[in-house]
């Protein structure tokens, strides 16, 4: 089991939101929706899917393009997001400095998409000291279908 400890003032709401109040920053790759879609499909009835994050200011998906994709594509009408606070210090758009949150808000705001995989979002684990992929502050979701 994987414990991580993060400052849990980052998350500020979950909740069920319409696709279409959320922003994107970045492309998807094609071929990895497609397969999400496929895997998606193998789980009715029962759909699990870890939650989007989302900049509860911005409304700008910080995390998991290829889900809202996909699930958009699969007909659901709203997707299930955490949003947090994306000034936290303690994310940050990657590893390194290779792009910044002010970069990856703006194309979001101006609907100007950045290549896949632009960033690669992490948050600092108190528990290892070490930064970790934002995913793992997902919740899971549940549809029936």
């Amino acid at each position: 089991m994987y414990f991580l400890d993060f400052d849990q003032k980052i998350i500020k709401d979950l909740k069920s939101v319409s696709f279409n109040s959320l922003k994107c920053h970045e492309e998807v790759l094609f071929e990895r929706k497609e397969s999400l879609i496929f895997y998606l499909k193998s789980l009715t009835p029962d759909l699990i899917v870890p939650s989007l994050i989302v900049c509860v200011e911005t409304n700008t998906i910080i995390d998991g393009h290829h889900r809202f994709h996909a699930l958009k594509e699969l007909g659901l009408s709203s997707v299930p997001v955490t949003f947090i606070d994306y000034h936290s210090n303690l994310i940050k758009p990657y590893f390194d400095d290779r792009i910044s949150k002010n970069e990856i808000v703006k194309a979001a705001r101006d609907s100007c998409l950045l290549p896949p995989k632009s960033s690669k979002h992490v948050i600092f684990d108190s528990n290892s000291k070490n930064w970790v992929p934002i995913h793992l502050i997902s919740s899971l979701y549940s549809y029936n279908q």
